[in-house]
């Protein structure tokens, strides 16, 4: 069978990460799908955005051999040459991440985000991993991305057929609410995005607001569905006293919320931007320290959240 985007039988994946140890309980194996409807200020996975596959190209690996120029049919490639050096300029608009640049680059400066997976192949893929899921205190599958619930109907088909390995789902939330019902039954953990509480903060700092987010958690916390709210915090973005009394009124409204995880920010996705020819993102700062981490959570605590981790 041959993959292809657009079937259901078929999702663009951008990575697979084996012996994962901090996206669900145990060793697990995590599944990154490509595509996502938030434009977060501080995504640190800008591959994940866009739901087609992409070039990627590291200037750092160039060594101006000029091969990719004649290779490529849509002029992506140029080499310019500013004040006697050569700069290899890429034109990301062009191009349709057919890879034939990919065949003639010997440096490996180039490479492509993503590609269909079909559920056989993705299945052959998952296998291999098993015996390392009964390790310790039991591991598995964890859908992620971009937002995996953009293709939610190729992840229904799949799990029929993953035979009992425990799954966890990492979302945003942001996705039809049938969908969700959908994959509520096939779906052991949701690890369930609150990134920020205020409905108009929301769309300032991810670009949609979070009233459907909002709804799909209320669903799955009352259809009996095991959630773990992640907490994505930024210094001095989203981590004000609002947002963080906010997350403890959830936690209040919510009792089956099993724990609430701190995701501390980290700034890697400021130097993939440039690899995709996308824009800077509005936030790029330091990463956050174990210290910030843990005054989070002294914060959160001081207000009466409860089952608090740090990722």
């Amino acid at each position: 069978m041959t993959a292809s985007p657009t079937d259901t039988r078929t999702a663009v994946i951008f990575d697979i990460q084996r012996v994962a140890l901090h996206d669900g309980p145990g060793i697990r194996t995590n599944v990154f799908f490509k595509g996502c409807p938030l434009a977060c200020a501080w995504c640190h996975n800008p591959e994940s955005h866009a739901a087609a596959s992409q070039l990627s190209f590291n200037a750092l690996l160039c060594r101006g051999c000029r091969l990719c120029a004649e290779a490529c049919p849509r002029g992506v490639h140029e080499f310019r040459d500013l004040g006697g050096t050569v700069i290899h300029a890429v034109d990301h608009s062009r191009c349709d991440a057919c890879g034939r640049c990919l065949e003639v680059c010997c440096h490996d400066a180039l490479s492509i985000a993503g590609r269909p997976y079909s559920v056989e192949e993705l299945l052959r893929e998952i296998d291999v991993d098993r015996p390392y899921y009964a390790i310790g205190e039991g591991g598995g599958l964890t859908l992620t991305g971009g937002e995996p619930m953009r293709q939610s109907a190729f992840i229904a088909e799949f799990l029929d057929r993953t035979d009992g390995i425990d799954v966890c789902l990492e979302t945003s939330g942001h996705a039809p609410t049938e969908d969700f019902r959908a994959l509520l039954p096939k779906i052991d953990l949701f690890l369930f995005d609150c990134k920020a509480t205020d409905p108009a903060r929301h769309r300032e700092l991810c670009g949609v607001d979070n009233r459907i987010i909002l709804e799909n958690l209320d669903l799955l916390c009352h259809s009996g569905a095991r959630v773990a709210l992640r907490l994505p915090l930024v210094p001095s973005v989203n981590d004000d006293d609002g947002h963080l009394a906010g997350i403890t009124a959830l936690l209040a409204k919510y009792p089956s919320i099993e724990y609430a995880e701190i995701m501390p920010y980290h700034n890697l996705g400021v130097s993939k931007r440039e690899r995709f020819g996308t824009a800077e993102p509005a936030v790029s700062q330091p990463s956050a320290t174990a210290e910030q981490a843990e005054r989070w959570r002294a914060r959160l605590a001081s207000m009466g959240a409860r089952d608090l981790r740090i990722g």
